[in-house]
C-alpha cells in the first residue's frame, strides 16, 4: 500500500483546492511559523477518522472550516481526500486505487466516502485495521508525542506495540464478542424475569386448576350458561380478541426463538472470523516466503547474465592486448629518431631569439615615455567625465522625484475622492440597515409577546389537564371503592336472599309449610322479625336458637292448620308462637343489674311483636365479659348472655362453648335483606354519577389537549431565533460600516497630510534641478577642451606602441617556435617512457586476463543446479500459495453468507418486535372500548371478561333463554363461591410456554458459553502475538538505539508486570553516554527524541506503516544527531513513505521533494513544490 496524493479544500487555512503529490519516498513540508504546515498533518489525521477535536488543535468542528479573511468569504464546508495505491492488496478491497473522503458542512452535517461511495466511519476503521494506519497509530508522530512516549502517557508505548503485533483486530473481535455476550446475558436476564413471572402465575393457575377440578361437577352447568350468556353478548368482539392474544403469544415466542438463534449464530460467526484471521496470517507468511524465493531466483539469473557479459569483455581485452604488443617495437624505434632531430633544431633557433630580444628592449623604453604623458591627459579627461556623469545622475534623480511627486499628488487626490464616495455610500447603507434593524426589533418584540402568550396559554391548559387528570384518578379511585362496596353488598344481598328463599339451616317441615299454598304465605318466622345490632347478634341468636324456627301465627286455628298439614304430608314437626296469647304480656318494671345491658334495648321489632319480645327477652341481659356475676344480678329469673355468645347463664343453668363461623347470620334475615336492597340502590346511583363525572372530565381533557399548540410555540421560537440572528447580523454590518467610515475619515486626513508634504517637497526638488543643469553646461565645455589635448597625446602614444607591438610580435613568434620545439622534444621523451611502461603493463595484464577468463567460465556454469532447484521449488510453493489463497477466500465468502443470514434473522426479530407492539396497541384499544361493557357485564353476571374472551361458544341458545337458565342456576350456586373456569386450560398453555422458554434459555446459555470460549481463545492468541512482537521489538530497539548513539550505550525494553502480558505497561531503560538517569525525563531533549525514534524504528523493523508523518520531531536535535536521524529515515524509506514537517536545513536537504507552505495572501495557505532530484540531475 502506497500513499499517492492528498487533496484539501476549505480545511482550516487552505481555502482553495490544494493537491499534494505524496508518492515519493521522503517528502518535506517547510515554511515559516503560522503558515499552515501542521494543518496538512491535521487534514491527514482528520480524514482517516480522528474525532477528538482537541487533537486537531481546534475548539469545535466549525473551526475546521476556512473562516474567511479580509479578502475572502468563509467556506461552506471542509473536504479532505486521501488516495492510496493498493497494488499489493494490503487493504481488504478489490480496487487498486482507494480514495477516502471526509466532508463537514457548516450546518453540522458530515459524511464519509470510500471511492466516492457514502460509507460509515466504522467502514474506514475496518479498511485500515492492522495496516498501521489510524488516527492514533505510530504513523503520525508529533514533537509532543515524543514526550508522550517518554512519559508513557495514556499507555502510548503499549498501544503502538499492539498495533505492530496486529492484535487490533483481535481486540475489536473481543470487544464485539463481549458486546454480544452482554446482549445474550440481558436476553437471559429477561427470560429469567419472564420465567419468574410465568412461574408465579403457573403456581397460581395450578392451585386454581386443582380447585376448578374439585368443584367442576357442582359448578359446571352454571359456569357454562353464564359464560355462554356473556359470549353471546360479546360475540363480535370475542373472535378478534382471541386472535390477537394468540398472535401476541405466538409472536412473543417467535421473538424469543429469534433472539436465541441470533445469539447462537453470532457466536458461530465470531469463531469463524478468528479462524479466518489465522488463515489470513498463514497466507501472508506463505506469500512472504514465496517473495523471498522469487528474489533469490532473480539474483541468480542476474549473476549469470553478469558473468556472461564479463566473459565476453575479457576475451575482447585479451585480443586487444595481443595486438598492441605486436606493434609496440616499431613505435619505439621511430620515437628515438624523432628525439635526435628535435635537439638540433632547438640549438639553431635559440640564437635568433637573442637578437630579437635586444631590439625589443629599445622600443619598450620609448613606449614607457609616451605612456606617462598619455595617462596624465587621460586621467584629467576621465575626472571631468566622472563629474559630468555624477551631475547627470543628480539631474535624473531630481527629475524622477518631480515626476513621482506629481503622480503622487494625482493619486492622493483620486484616493481622497474615492474615500469620500465610499463613505457617502456606506452612510446611506447604515441608514438603510438601521431602518431594517428597527423593523426587525419591532417584529422580534411582537413575536416575543406572541410566544409569551402562547406559553402562558399552554401552561394554563397543561395545568387544567393535570388538574382534570388528578380529578379523574380521584374519581376512578372513588368508583373502584364504590364498585367494591356495591359488589360486596350485592353478594351479601344475593346470599341472604338465597338463604331466605331456600330457608337454608331450617328443618324440612318449615320449608314445606313456607312453600305450601294451603298454608298462609304471610306467616313469618321469629328469626325474620327481630333486627339486632351487629355486635349482639351472635349472643341473642345463641340464646334464642331454639325459638328462631318458630312460626308466628295470629291464633290457635292457624297453628293447628299447620300441624295438620305436616301430619298429613309426613313432613315432620314445627313449633308456633300464637300472638293473641301474648296480649296480656307487659313490659318488665325492674331495673337492669349494674354493668349489664337489657336485651330489649339492642333489638328492633315491629309493634305487633313487642309482647312476644318482652316474653322472650324481658329478663335477658348482656354482659361485656365472662366476669363473675353477683347473686343480685341473677335474681328475678334473669338470664345473662356473654356479648360474644360463648356463654348463657341462668340461675340454675349455664350453657356455651365455641362460636361457629356463620353464627349470627340467621336472626333478622328479612330485615337485613331490605336494608341491603336499599344500600344497593344507593350505591348503584352513586357509581352511575361517578361514571358520568369521569366521562365528562375525560371529554374536558380531550378538549384541553386539542387546545395545546406545541407546534405554534416551536414555530414562533424558530421565527424569534431567525429575527435575533438577523438583528445581530444587521448590527454587525452597521458596526462594520461605521468602523470603515471612521477609518475612512482618518484615511482622508492622512491623505491630506501626505499631499501637503508632497507639494512642499516638489518645490525644493525643482530648485535643485535648475542648479544641476547650470553645472552640467560648464562641465561639458571643460570636457571638450580636455578631449582635444588627449587626442594629440594619444596619437603619439599609439605610433610608439605600434612599433613596439610589431617587434614584440616577431619576438613572441620566435619564442613560441622555440617553446614548441622544446615541447615536441619533451613529448617524444614522454611517449618513449610511456610506451616502455605500457609494454610491461600490458604483458602483465594479458596474463591476468587469461586467468580471469578461466574463473569466469567456471562461475558461468556453476549456479545452474541451484537455479534449477529454486525454479522447481517455486512451482510447488506457488501451487500451495494458490490453494491457501482459494481456501481463504472461500472461507471469507462463507462468513459473508453467514452474516447475511444473521442480518436477515435480526431483521425478522425487529419485525417481530414491531408486530408485537402493534398487537399490544390493538389489544389496548379493544380493552378501552370494552371497559364500559366489562363493568356492566361484571355487575350483572359476575364474570371476568378477560377470562372468557378467548373461548368459543358451545350452544346456539339466544340471550333470553340463556338469561332465564342462568337465573335459575344462579340461586343454587351463589353460596359455593367463585372459581376460575379457564384455569385448567390456562395452566396447560402456560406450562407449554414455560417449557418452550426453558428450551430457549438453554440455547442462550450455550451461546453464552460459546462466546466465553471465543473471548478466551482471542485473548490467548492476542497475548501470544504481543509477546512475540515485544521480544522482536526489544532486540531491534537495542540495535537501533546503539546505531543512533554509540555501541557502548545501554538500553532495554521490559514488561512492568511479566505475569500480566495482556495489560502490562512497557518500561524503557536508556543510559546514553555513560549517564545513569533514574528516569527518562532526566535525559536531554535530543536524547529523548533519539530514544523515542529508536523505539519507533524498532517497531518499523517488525511492521512498517505504509507512511509515517514526522511533525517537527527533529527540532531538539543538533547537527550531528540530525544526520543520524535523516540517515535512519533514508534507510527505512525503502518500506515506508515519510512526510517530514521541519525547520531544519539539514533535514530539508535530505528529502526527495519539498513543499513550501506560504501565505502570499493573509490567512490563506498556498503550496509551492520543489523536486530536489531534478535539481541534482
Amino acid at each position: 500500500m502506497k500513499l499517492k496524493s492528498l487533496e484539501i479544500k476549505g480545511f482550516k487555512s487552505f481555502a482553495d483546492k490544494t493537491h499534494v503529490i505524496l508518492d515519493n519516498p521522503i517528502t518535506g513540508i517547510v515554511g515559516p511559523n503560522g503558515c499552515g504546515k501542521s494543518n496538512i498533518v491535521d487534514a491527514i489525521r482528520w480524514v482517516i477518522g480522528e474525532h477528538k477535536i482537541k487533537a486537531l488543535r481546534s475548539d469545535n468542528l466549525e473551526d475546521l472550516i476556512f473562516n474567511g479573511s479580509r479578502t475572502r468569504a468563509a467556506s461552506g464546508m471542509a473536504e479532505v481526500s486521501l488516495t492510496f495505491e493498493n497494488t499489493r492488496n494490503l487493504l481488504p478491497t478489490e480496487f487498486t486505487t482507494v480514495t477516502i473522503t471526509r466532508k463537514f458542512y457548516k450546518n453540522g452535517e458530515s459524511e464519509y466516502r470510500l471511492n466516492d461511495v457514502t460509507c460509515r466511519l466504522k467502514d474506514i476503521h475496518n479498511l485500515f485495521l492492522d495496516t498501521g494506519v489510524s488516527n492514533d497509530s505510530y504513523a503520525i508522530i508529533e514533537l509532543g508525542m515524543v514526550d508522550d512516549i517518554i512519559k508513557d502517557k495514556d499507555n502510548s508505548r503499549r498501544r503502538m506495540l499492539e498495533q505492530a503485533a496486529g492484535i487490533s483486530i483481535y481486540k475489536t473481535r473481543k470487544k464485539e464478542a463481549k458486546q454480544k455476550l452482554e446482549a445474550t446475558e440481558q436476553d437471559l436476564a429477561r427470560i429469567e424475569d419472564l420465567l419468574f413471572e410465568i412461574g408465579n402465575n403457573l403456581r397460581t393457575l395450578e392451585n386454581q386448576a386443582k380447585k376448578a377440578e374439585r368443584y367442576f361437577q357442582i359448578k359446571g352447568e352454571y359456569k357454562e350458561i353464564s359464560i355462554e350468556l356473556t359470549k353471546a353478548s360479546l360475540e363480535h368482539f370475542n373472535d378478534q380478541y382471541k386472535e390477537l392474544n394468540e398472535q401476541n403469544d405466538k409472536e412473543t415466542d417467535r421473538r424469543t426463538h429469534l433472539e436465541a438463534s441470533v445469539a447462537k449464530e453470532e457466536a458461530i460467526v465470531e469463531q469463524d472470523k478468528v479462524k479466518l484471521i489465522e488463515k489470513e496470517q498463514e497466507l501472508n507468511g506463505l506469500q512472504k516466503h514465496f517473495n523471498e524465493l522469487l528474489n533469490r531466483i532473480r539474483q541468480l539469473e542476474s549473476d549469470k547474465r553478469l558473468a556472461a557479459q564479463r566473459l565476453e569483455h575479457l576475451k575482447e581485452r585479451e585480443k586487444n592486448l595481443g595486438e598492441f604488443l605486436s606493434g609496440a617495437g616499431t613505435q619505439l624505434q621511430n620515437l628515438e629518431e624523432s628525439i635526435g632531430f628535435a635537439e638540433k633544431q632547438i640549438q639553431d633557433e635559440t640564437g635568433i631569439m637573442e637578437d630579437l630580444r635586444e631590439q625589443l628592449e629599445t622600443l619598450r623604453a620609448m613606449v614607457d615615455e609616451k605612456r606617462e604623458g598619455f595617462d596624465e591627459k587621460k586621467r584629467a579627461m576621465e575626472q571631468l567625465r566622472s563629474e559630468y556623469q555624477q551631475k547627470q545622475r543628480s539631474q535624473f534623480d531630481a527629475e524622477k522625484k518631480v515626476a513621482v511627486a506629481d503622480t503622487s499628488v494625482m493619486n492622493l487626490q483620486r484616493s481622497m475622492q474615492q474615500v469620500q464616495e465610499e463613505k457617502a455610500q456606506r452612510t446611506s447603507q447604515i441608514t438603510q440597515l438601521g431602518n431594517e434593524r428597527t423593523d426587525a426589533d419591532q417584529d422580534l418584540q411582537e413575536k416575543n409577546e406572541q410566544l409569551q402568550d402562547l406559553i402562558t396559554k399552554h401552561e394554563e391548559v397543561k395545568s387544567k389537564i393535570l388538574q382534570s387528570q388528578e380529578q379523574v384518578e380521584t374519581l376512578r379511585a372513588q368508583l373502584v371503592d364504590e364498585n367494591r362496596k356495591l359488589d360486596s353488598r350485592r353478594n351479601e344481598h344475593d346470599l341472604l336472599k338465597s338463604l331466605v328463599e331456600s330457608l337454608e339451616g331450617y328443618p324440612d317441615s318449615i320449608k314445606f309449610l313456607k312453600k305450601n299454598k294451603d298454608w298462609s304465605s304471610e306467616q313469618t318466622l321469629l328469626s325474620d322479625v327481630f333486627v339486632v345490632q351487629n355486635e349482639y347478634r351472635t349472643a341473642l341468636e345463641n340464646l334464642l336458637d331454639n325459638y328462631l324456627n318458630y312460626y308466628l301465627v295470629n291464633n290457635i286455628e292457624e297453628a293447628a292448620k299447620g300441624v295438620h298439614l305436616l301430619e298429613s304430608n309426613k313432613k315432620g314437626k314445627a313449633n308456633f308462637f300464637i300472638l293473641d296469647q301474648f296480649k296480656d304480656v307487659g313490659a318488665a318494671t325492674h331495673n337492669a343489674p349494674g354493668g349489664l345491658i337489657p336485651a330489649l334495648s339492642v333489638i328492633n321489632v315491629d309493634e305487633q311483636y313487642m309482647p312476644l319480645a318482652h316474653h322472650l327477652l324481658g329478663h335477658v341481659y348482656i354482659a361485656d365479659s365472662e366476669a363473675p356475676l353477683t347473686e343480685q344480678a341473677m335474681q328475678n329469673g334473669n338470664v345473662i348472655v356473654e356479648k360474644s355468645g360463648k356463654m348463657v347463664r341462668g340461675k340454675y343453668t349455664l350453657g356455651g362453648g365455641s362460636i361457629g363461623l356463620f353464627e349470627g347470620n340467621k336472626i333478622g334475615r328479612a330485615k337485613n335483606l331490605e336494608r341491603l336492597a336499599k344500600e344497593i340502590e344507593e350505591l348503584t346511583a352513586s357509581t352511575g354519577k361517578l361514571k358520568q363525572h369521569i366521562s365528562d372530565t375525560q371529554m374536558l381533557i380531550t378538549g384541553f389537549n386539542q387546545e395545546l399548540n406545541d407546534r405554534a410555540i416551536e414555530q414562533t421560537r424558530q421565527e424569534i431565533n431567525r429575527l435575533q440572528n438577523y438583528i445581530v447580523n444587521l448590527g454587525n454590518r452597521i458596526e462594520n460600516f461605521e468602523h470603515l467610515n471612521a477609518t475612512g475619515e482618518q484615511r482622508v486626513q492622512d491623505l491630506q497630510d501626505q499631499l501637503a508634504d508632497t507639494q512642499e517637497s516638489i518645490a525644493d526638488t525643482r530648485s535643485e534641478l535648475e542648479a544641476v543643469n547650470e553645472q552640467l553646461q560648464a562641465l561639458q565645455q571643460n570636457i571638450q577642451k580636455a578631449e582635444s589635448e588627449f587626442q594629440a597625446v594619444e596619437q603619439e602614444f599609439n605610433m610608439a606602441t605600434q612599433q613596439y607591438n610589431n617587434q614584440n610580435l616577431q619576438y613572441t613568434r620566435q619564442q613560441s617556435k622555440l617553446e614548441g620545439l622544446k615541447q615536441e622534444l619533451n613529448f617524444r621523451g614522454n611517449q618513449l617512457n610511456d610506451l616502455t611502461r605500457q609494454i610491461s603493463s600490458n604483458t602483465e595484464q594479458l596474463e591476468q586476463t587469461k586467468a580471469h577468463l578461466a574463473e569466469t567460465e567456471q562461475t558461468l556454469h556453476g549456479g545452474d543446479n541451484e537455479l534449477y532447484d529454486l525454479l522447481t521449488k517455486k512451482e510447488a510453493d506457488e501451487k500451495a500459495l494458490n490453494e491457501k489463497d482459494r481456501a481463504y477466500y472461500e472461507m471469507r465468502n462463507a462468513i459473508s453468507a453467514q452474516e447475511g443470514q444473521l442480518n436477515q434473522k435480526r431483521r425478522e426479530k425487529e419485525q417481530a418486535e414491531t408486530l408485537l407492539n402493534s398487537i399490544k396497541d390493538k389489544l389496548n384499544d379493544m380493552k378501552l372500548k370494552l371497559a364500559g361493557m366489562k363493568e356492566r357485564l361484571s355487575v350483572e353476571f359476575k364474570v371476568n371478561l378477560d377470562e372468557i374472551l378467548d373461548q368459543p361458544r358451545t350452544t346456539e341458545l339466544n340471550v333470553d333463554d340463556l338469561n332465564a337458565e342462568s337465573e335459575r342456576l344462579k340461586k343454587r350456586l351463589e353460596n359455593i363461591g367463585e372459581v376460575n373456569p379457564t384455569a385448567i386450560e390456562a395452566y396447560t398453555e402456560m406450562k407449554a410456554r414455560h417449557d418452550f422458554i426453558v428450551e430457549q434459555k438453554t440455547d442462550l446459555v450455550d451461546a453464552k458459553d460459546s462466546l466465553l470460549a471465543t473471548i478466551e481463545e482471542v485473548e490467548l492468541t492476542a497475548n501470544t502475538k504481543f509477546k512475540e512482537t515485544f521480544d522482536k521489538v526489544r532486540e531491534n530497539f537495542v540495535e537501533v538505539f546503539k546505531a543512533l548513539f554509540t555501541a557502548e550505550d545501554k538500553c532495554d525494553l521490559r514488561l512492568a508486570d511479566p505475569n500480566n502480558v495482556a495489560d502490562s505497561a512497557i518500561e524503557i531503560y536508556a543510559q546514553p553516554k555513560g549517564k545513569k538517569p533514574s528516569t527518562l525525563t532526566q535525559l536531554s531533549g535530543g536524547e529523548k527524541t533519539l530514544t523515542s525514534t529508536a523505539f519507533l524504528f524498532a517497531i518499523y523493523l517488525i511492521k512498517p506503516a505504509p507512511f509515517c508523518i514526522l511533525d517537527e520531531v527533529d527540532a531538539p536535535l543538533d547537527d550531528a544527531n540530525v544526520g543520524k536521524f535523516t540517515q535512519m529515515i533514508r534507510q527505512f524509506s525503502d518500506n515506508s513513505q515519510f512526510i517530514i514537517v521541519t525547520h531544519n536545513k539539514q533535514t530539508m536537504a535530505s528529502v526527495d521533494v519539498i513543499y513550501g507552505v506560504t501565505m502570499q495572501e493573509p490567512g490563506v495557505s498556498k503550496l509551492v513544490p520543489v523536486d530536489f532530484r531534478s535539481l541534482s540531475n
